[in-house]
């Protein structure tokens, strides 16, 4: 799926993007708290300072991501390889 096409599914109030091939998308910046990206293949994909919080990670295919928190929102920093 493309990240124009998530952003978009997202903003009409859909979180279930559950197994979905999102891997070389770009998110950055986006606001996607409480996303289910559980067993989505995000191999490649950015999500940098995107709000993440609440999302759901379980099972992603292989990511190594630092997160943070700021001012109670949950960031991701770098990019998921």
């Amino acid at each position: 799926m493309k990240a124009s096409e998530l952003i978009k599914l997202y903003q009409q109030g859909r979180r279930n993007f559950s197994r979905e091939d999102l891997s070389g998308e770009n998110f950055d910046g986006q606001q996607l708290s409480d996303i289910n990206l559980s067993y989505a293949d995000i191999r490649g994909a950015s999500f940098v300072n995107a709000n993440l919080t609440g999302a759901n990670f379980t099972c992603v295919r292989e990511y190594r991501f630092q997160v943070f928190s700021i001012r109670k929102h949950l960031f991701l920093s770098g990019k998921i390889s």
